[in-house]
């Protein structure tokens, strides 16, 4: 199954975006203490995205709401990681190279929901004790 189409932009066009937004304001340099108040606006972003399924299944306020806080998220992750000069898809790489070997695709694909969980506990405590 493929996954859900995004525009055609990739993340060099996004970090753009989000840098020369900045730019136009001069909001690069507002304070010494950006990467503390970057990490602290992830978290609330995340907590307002989560916040739409508070007491539901389904998002109050619909896919336009959540779309926006999502957005948040991420125009605060780039900006993070443009102000520690973090190299966000080299990150993610390596992070699916890690979780590839934590979590190898033949203990979960094919495999019922129950054995998945089962099989991701296994891994969960196996990772913990060893580090894997």
């Amino acid at each position: 199954m493929p996954a859900p189409k995004q525009q055609d932009v990739t993340v060099e066009q996004l970090n753009q975006l989000v840098w020369n937004f900045m730019e136009e304001r001069d909001w690069h340099d507002m304070r010494s203490d950006k990467s503390r108040n970057l990490a602290i606006s992830i978290s609330l972003e995340a907590s307002e995205l989560l916040e739409h399924y508070q007491w539901s299944d389904k998002p109050v306020g619909g896919t336009e709401a959540v779309g926006e806080e999502l957005a948040d998220v991420l125009i605060y992750a780039i900006q993070f990681a443009q102000c520690n000069n973090i190299d966000i898809v080299d990150h993610i790489q390596r992070k699916f190279e890690k979780a590839a070997k934590k979590y190898p695709a033949s203990d979960f694909k094919g495999v019922s929901g129950e054995q998945k969980r089962e099989n991701w506990q296994k891994r969960k405590l196996a990772h913990k004790k060893t580090g894997l």
